[in-house]
């Protein structure tokens, strides 16, 4: 199943990179990104190539606080249940060894497959 997931970290996008933070932030977003997937089993009722932003609050070591999904998500009622559910089940989120780069609020887009 191939997904088009982009991650966005705040502190990515608004500070100036520290050498040597830049390519552990990208794998901090793979792993995120790689667990998340993981874990989502889209339903069958989903369109292909529909998108859906989705807000996560954690606390450090990776437990989610809350899980939002975008007012202006494209995905059904079956499809915004599932990601969120495998939010969910995704966590703890990846922490370790990524405390240097860690951000409590992460902003990620979902493409169905």
């Amino acid at each position: 199943m191939a997904l088009l997931l982009p991650l966005l970290l705040p502190a990515l996008a608004h500070a100036a990179p520290v050498p040597g933070q830049v390519s552990l932030r990208t794998a901090y977003a793979v792993a995120i990104r790689d667990r998340i997937i993981a874990s989502w089993l889209p339903p069958a009722s989903m369109a292909s190539g529909q998108h859906c932003r989705v807000a996560i609050t954690q606390l450090p070591g990776g437990t989610i606080v809350s899980v939002k999904l975008d007012a202006a998500c494209q995905f059904d009622a079956a499809g915004k249940a599932a990601l969120e559910r495998a939010v969910l089940r995704a966590q703890p989120l990846p922490y370790k060894g990524f405390e240097a780069v860690f951000d409590r609020s992460l902003n990620i887009g979902f493409t169905s497959p």
